[in-house]
């Protein structure tokens, strides 16, 4: 609930990076033991539905998919986690001349994922009763807009900037890049289907 204060201990501290990588993977991987028990009552269910179709075919190769998607999970908040402290300390280094390091950095955004936990909730909430998917949103944006506050102070702690460059930094760089890759995988669909369509013609 004091980001500036707390990330400033942590800096002072030289806390190491094994807390926040373990909290992360933690986070992580309680959200993806969620999901992927989700999906183990989805392939149970399609199972026993297609079971008079399928007659005596063995499905049981289904049963990876869910240990899959735990893995899935795991590896994509590890490569995200990395990826945006990335383009942060790019953005706030060498484009606001800001003096941090980029570990330093990566430990704050490893506690700066911490509102995770109500994503985690929400997702709880979903597998009692689809009624709660309203208050699922709700925490969704809650920990969206908390972990946005968060990371603008790490950046503004880490590197000494002020709030408006450390929140174009931690936020809007990072947007804009993933806006950039988004239309360019677009962009590569459409002239797919384009040429594919063209091909018929």
């Amino acid at each position: 609930m004091a980001p500036d204060a707390t990330f400033n201990q942590i800096i002072a501290e030289k806390i190491g990076f094994a807390e926040p990588f373990i909290l992360i993977l933690l986070l992580a991987g309680i959200q993806g033991a969620i999901i992927a028990s989700f999906a183990q009552r989805v392939i149970s269910a399609i199972t026993s539905a297609l079971g008079p179709v399928t007659g005596s075919a063995n499905l049981g190769f289904l049963g990876i998919v869910p240990w899959v998607m735990l893995v899935v999970v795991i590896i994509a908040v590890l490569i995200g986690w990395i990826v945006i402290a990335g383009i942060a300390h790019i953005s706030a280094k060498y484009i606001f001349r800001g003096t941090g390091s980029f570990t330093q950095l990566l430990k704050l955004y490893g506690y700066s994922l911490a509102p995770m936990s109500l994503v985690i909730l929400g997702t709880v909430l979903i597998g009692i009763s689809w009624v709660a998917l309203p208050l699922t949103y709700f925490f969704s944006v809650i920990a969206v807009f908390w972990i946005v506050i968060l990371m603008t102070a790490a950046v503004k702690q880490n590197y000494g900037l002020d709030t408006g460059k450390a929140f174009i930094s931690s936020f809007v760089g990072p947007l804009i890049v993933w806006l950039i890759i988004v239309g360019i995988f677009w962009i590569w669909i459409w002239l797919a289907v384009s040429s594919f369509a063209g091909g018929f013609v």
